[in-house]
């Protein structure tokens, strides 16, 4: 068969061939098996056959000029620190501290301090302030012309009233009209119903009293309240 054919010129050798193919095997198996026997492998942990007591004086030499270098640099370190003196000092810098003004003790200068106030605007805050008798808190500083919002939002962290003070009074049961009208919140209306009042009842206790005057406004009362005094 066509099979038989094939496998007979493949694999048949002649008795040559097969002599050659038992001695290629047995050199292969003895180079194979000779390291075995006469291998040189030295001992991992001390490959350079160093003794135990010779590793630690190794160990003791080179810790010693470990630290006599260490103490070299140290020395060369400060020697050049003293004989050179053009090293310049860093400085770190320090921010500044910000100051907060007091718009009841500040005059016109420290106002124009505050951004987006100028020559006008600040002595403007100064007029008001002593027209008011005084500011109870900062933001009375809206009322003023030409004040804007967008700058008091950029300065209003920078201002304070002291929580102690307290404003310039009028004797609201004293008082003449004209004494009245020159305060900013006392309108022609409130002092015209005040006095009216005044002149019925004799007086004026407290803010109580101004409540119950139908002619003045609960807003109008309470924005002019630490300006009043209810002494007779």
């Amino acid at each position: 068969m066509l099979w038989k054919k094939f496998a007979k010129d493949w694999l048949y050798f002649s008795r040559k061939e097969r002599l050659g193919i038992y001695i290629m095997s047995a050199l292969i198996t003895l180079l194979w098996v000779l390291p075995v026997f006469f291998s040189t492998e030295s001992d991992p942990i001390r490959p350079l056959n160093i003794t135990a007591v010779q590793i630690d004086s190794l160990e003791h030499v080179l810790i010693k000029r470990e630290k006599k270098e260490i103490k070299n640099f140290k020395q060369f370190a400060v020697k050049n620190k003293t004989e050179y003196t053009g090293y310049k000092e860093f400085n770190h810098p320090v921010a500044k501290k910000l100051e907060i003004i007091d718009i009841n003790k500040a005059d016109s200068i420290d106002f124009e301090k505050l951004t987006g106030i100028g020559e006008k605007l600040s002595a403007r805050m100064v007029k008001y302030r002593e027209r008011l008798g005084g500011y109870y808190k900062i933001e009375q500083l809206k009322e003023i012309y030409g004040m804007q919002d967008s700058n008091f939002i950029k300065f209003k962290h920078l201002i304070k009233v002291q929580t102690d003070f307290k404003p310039n009074q009028i004797y609201i049961n004293r008082a003449s009209y004209s004494e009245l009208r020159q305060h900013p919140y006392l309108s022609h209306l409130f002092v015209k119903s005040v006095l009216a009042y005044i002149k019925m009842h004799g007086f004026i206790s407290g803010e109580d009293e101004l409540f119950k005057i139908g002619s003045i406004s609960q807003d109008e009362v309470m924005r002019v309240l630490p300006y009043l005094d209810f002494a007779q």
